[in-house]
């Protein structure tokens, strides 16, 4: 068979294995249910079944399956267990897709959760109940700098977030939550900490700093300004402070050509994934 051919040959192959390649497997998630929900646009109740016995209700499909890729294909919060029962502390359970990994992950793991959009609770209580796991809380509250309550913006599905000054979300529909200080919560050893808060990370990172040192991992997803780089900075400084080493990745490219669009107009011109450990 000539040069020509065999690399023909080798061409259709690759394409025909990435047309069928299926990491979302891992999951429990097809191929065909995969090229499905990608095209679900409605916001009816959904179920999926993992492990042949943990029933997920969903909204959102494309939601969903970006929770999925990111907690149990890339496997986002997976870490080193120093203990048989680590203390987690989730904030922005959204509807449980992070909970049920950590609890497949470290079964005998404590775990509190937060999360303050009605929709995503309802979703999220539904689930925990049916999932009956031990040791496992979750509180309709957003996570802030003090305890009372908070204006929310109901965004829908993912992100919510608290009513900020500088937020330009202000056109989404406003309802007043609960609200908790976190630092009161981070007065015992902390085996890790998932801070996906939409926008409010830096006032509670601040607010936590003096506490951060009974942390042992620390996910952040930060949100962004380039008129307000300090925060980052100040952010990282505050890691840094308490002995953590950092790795950031991009979460969504917003700026494909940050040169020429270092004054474009938009939500947020970072989203930044950082991980935190020691």
């Amino acid at each position: 068979m000539s040069h020509f051919f065999r690399n023909l040959l080798s061409g259709i192959r690759i394409r025909i294995q990435r047309a069928f390649y299926r990491p979302l497997a891992i999951f429990d998630i097809s191929w065909l249910q995969e090229k499905i929900l990608k095209h679900r646009r409605d916001q009816q109740v959904k179920h999926h079944v993992y492990q042949k016995k943990y029933t997920i209700a969903f909204r959102d499909a494309e939601e969903f399956l970006l929770s999925a890729d990111e907690l149990f294909v890339k496997e986002f919060y997976k870490f080193r267990a120093e203990n048989e029962k680590p203390r987690i502390i989730d904030c922005g359970s959204y509807i449980g897709t992070s909970i049920l990994f950590f609890k497949t992950q470290y079964p005998s793991a404590i775990v509190t959760g937060f999360e303050p959009d009605e929709n995503n609770y309802s979703l999220l209580k539904s689930n925990l109940d049916s999932w009956n796991f031990k040791e496992t809380d979750v509180v309709r509250a957003a996570v802030w700098v003090e305890n009372g309550s908070i204006q929310f913006n109901s965004a829908g599905g993912m992100s919510g977030s608290v009513q900020l000054e500088e937020s330009k979300l202000g056109a989404a529909p406003q309802n007043t939550v609960p609200c908790i200080r976190l630092k009161d919560f981070l007065t015992e050893p902390i085996d890790f900490l998932k801070l996906d808060i939409e926008g409010a990370e830096y006032a509670v990172v601040k607010d936590c700093a003096s506490q951060l040192s009974n942390v042992r991992n620390l996910f952040v997803e930060y949100h962004g300004y380039y008129r307000e780089m300090h925060k980052l900075n100040e952010i990282l400084g505050i890691l840094l402070d308490n002995g953590f080493k950092y790795y950031i990745k991009e979460g969504l490219s917003l700026h494909e050509r940050p040169f020429l669009e270092a004054d474009a107009s938009g939500n947020f011109d970072l989203l930044l994934n950082i991980f935190s450990f020691r």
